[in-house]
């Protein structure tokens, strides 16, 4: 684990400049052929259509030549999370290594008649994360040093994809570390970025949500998912959650009394003692003695400021669902979320 020190670093650099993520657990799909962006996006709740590669000085407003989105099953349910690099002549699809085999199969089955081919290239890529206000600086940096980029903001901090062949991968780190400008540019590790993504509301696959959870439930439906976008596999169920009914639980963040640990499932309670959730994922607040933790309570509690218990301790919502860092968080500026009705 990262000492102290550096996760203040870290912190600084999330808030003012950027932090630089290789993410090893990411293999790659690439989709080529003439009707490859059409194609997939039908196969993803993201929005494909408008998305082009990133213009040669590799600066535009996100998103920009790529999106972060889902691919879901014909109940609406999450199979897996996809990162998506547009190319000039393909397109990198970055998913969790033990998906990768699963999706491409999932994929190859709605290949019909349409001029695409995807195929497994997990070996020769490896993909690199940016998270902060300056990531979409970094772009053209790691574009020069031989990968292909994309600015998507699928975490509420700012954010850019980078892929790059594995030879290559070592010179774009360093390309985007070296990057000039204000705010600092740091590297993280895993395991900091496991304390900084719950600190931020980000949740995890296969920790905070996997294929048992609906988009709406893991809070994931503002990053992740389009509503203006034609038919895709498993739009009806997902539409129509959004539309005409609810989630039955949502994914929150809570402050929680007390530095002792609260390991993941501990329950999640109304004052009175009605069990309403549970934890998913938890760390130590730096600020003071709480720990921060992300959860799952029932959709009429699931607002900010709604007052709870945890493990018996007294604990408080600071992030309501699908907000980003600042949104709904009562710690933030006119920070304010409406009741779910």
């Amino acid at each position: 684990m990262d000492s102290t020190h550096e996760l203040d670093e870290q912190r600084r650099a999330l808030r003012e400049g950027a932090l630089v993520q290789p993410v090893t657990e990411l293999g790659t799909l690439v989709v080529t052929g003439s009707d490859r962006q059409s194609w997939l996006n039908g196969l993803v709740t993201c929005d494909l259509a408008p998305q082009k590669p990133l213009p040669a000085g590799g600066r535009a407003e996100p998103p920009a030549g790529g999106a972060y989105g889902l691919n879901v099953v014909k109940t609406g349910k999450i199979f897996a999370e996809v990162w998506i690099v547009i190319a000039a002549d393909r397109i990198h699809v970055g998913a969790r290594r033990d998906r990768i085999g699963q999706l491409r199969e999932a994929f190859e089955r709605y290949l019909i008649m349409e001029d695409a081919e995807i195929r497994d290239a997990s070996d020769e890529h490896g993909w690199i994360f940016a998270h902060g206000p300056r990531s979409a600086d970094l772009a053209a940096a790691g574009r020069a040093a031989g990968a292909d980029a994309a600015i998507v903001d699928w975490t509420g901090l700012g954010g850019a994809l980078f892929v790059a062949p594995r030879q290559s991968e070592g010179a774009v780190l360093a390309a985007l570390l070296a990057a000039g400008g204000a705010g600092p540019v740091l590297p993280t590790t895993d395991a900091a970025w496991e304390v900084l993504r719950v600190e931020n509301n980000v949740p995890r696959f296969g920790v905070d949500f996997d294929d048992q959870h609906f988009p709406q439930e893991a809070s994931l439906e503002a990053r992740a998912v389009s509503f203006n976008k034609g038919c895709y596999l498993g739009q009806e169920t997902v539409f129509m959650l959004q539309m005409r009914g609810h989630a039955k639980k949502r994914l929150v963040q809570l402050a929680v009394e007390g530095e002792d640990d609260v390991p993941p499932g501990a329950e999640i309670a109304l004052p009175g003692g009605a069990a309403v959730g549970a934890v998913t994922s938890r760390v130590s607040d730096p600020r003071g003695p709480r720990v921060i933790a992300l959860g799952y309570v029932k959709y009429k509690h699931a607002v900010a400021g709604e007052a709870l218990r945890v493990a018996g301790r007294a604990a408080e919502i600071t992030r309501a669902p699908g907000a980003a860092p600042g949104v709904g968080d009562r710690s933030a500026p006119g920070g304010k979320a409406a009741r779910p009705s």
